[in-house]
């Protein structure tokens, strides 16, 4: 603070700063909002799939075990070994406030039947459905954790530089102006005076 000159044109940069640092720290509580408000959304999605995994999982399971019991559990593994592992995943990135957010892209391949549908209880049918259910809402979920994590990150940092914004930058400043301003004043006044004097001894 003693270190600034206390001049007009240091006066006036001191106003800018200061200015400029409160329209910074607005602008971060905005993107701090519709951040929030994007998590909250994510949020309400990933709890959705949650709910929907549980269902899903149960129907998946409660098939296969109907399968294993119509044609036995070696039938069933030798039928699972035959589909082939996919891996349609894609990850791209969409920026929100400055933020990258991951979004995963999932294309399910088209359906290839490696057994005979009439040596084959429904249930089998079923539980493949159920189970390629499941990977969609697992893949979509996991997305959304990632994005979740990677705001809440980002609300974080845009709250501590906020409040470093509001709380140590901007009233440092303040105090800044404030000791310039009245080292300025008390110059005109000492300024005045002395014309004055001078003023009175002339006449």
């Amino acid at each position: 603070m003693d270190s600034v000159l206390p001049t007009k044109t240091n006066l006036m940069k001191i106003k800018s700063s200061i200015e400029l640092s409160k329209q910074g720290q607005d602008l971060l509580e905005k993107k701090r909002v519709i951040l929030i408000q994007e998590k909250e959304k994510n949020e309400k999605r990933a709890e959705n799939l949650r709910n929907q995994l549980k269902d899903v999982k149960e129907r998946a399971f409660l098939y296969l075990k109907q399968t294993n019991v119509e044609i036995g559990i070696e039938e069933t593994n030798y039928i699972a070994r035959g589909i082939q592992l996919d891996d349609n995943i894609d990850i791209k990135y969409m920026t929100i406030m400055g933020v990258d957010i991951p979004s995963i892209v999932y294309e399910q391949p088209e359906k290839e039947m490696n057994y005979g549908i009439a040596q084959t209880p429904v249930y089998l049918d079923q539980a493949i459905e159920e189970f390629n259910n499941l990977k969609k809402i697992i893949i979509e979920l996991v997305g959304l954790e990632s994005t979740i994590k990677r705001l809440d990150f980002n609300i974080l940092k845009v709250q501590k530089r906020s409040n470093a914004l509001k709380e140590i930058i901007i009233p440092r400043d303040q105090k800044i102006e404030k000791t310039i301003s009245d080292a300025l004043d008390e110059r005109e006044r000492e300024e005045f005076s002395r014309l004055k004097v001078v003023k009175e001894k002339i006449q």
